[in-house]
């Protein structure tokens, strides 16, 4: 298993979780508002900074890694995801559920 961990614009959030459940992947924590800096700039949510991010965080099955981040990919270029959508695959070294 690995852990998906995908950092989007707030308001791309239903079509994220949509292309998600579309994939089949049924489990995932949601954390929105998330502030920060980044190469896009400020989100801190405020009337200097506006806007938000949110953070999905979802365990894969190792053989579905490169299917389901090339959907991601796709979803990006074909703009249902913005372009400033980042994912990374985590090792998951231990869990204490299976």
């Amino acid at each position: 298993m690995k852990m998906l961990f995908l950092v989007t614009d707030s308001e791309y959030e239903p079509q994220c979780l949509n292309i998600m459940r579309e994939e089949g992947i049924a489990g995932f924590t949601v954390i929105p508002n998330a502030f920060g800096v980044g190469k896009n700039g400020v989100k801190m949510g405020d009337r200097y900074h506006p806007g938000a991010s949110v953070l999905i965080i979802s365990a894969i099955e190792d053989q579905r890694i490169e299917e389901v981040m090339s959907c991601i990919q796709r979803c990006v270029l074909s703009n249902k995801l913005c372009e400033s959508t980042h994912a990374w695959i985590l090792p998951i070294e231990q869990t204490l559920n299976k």
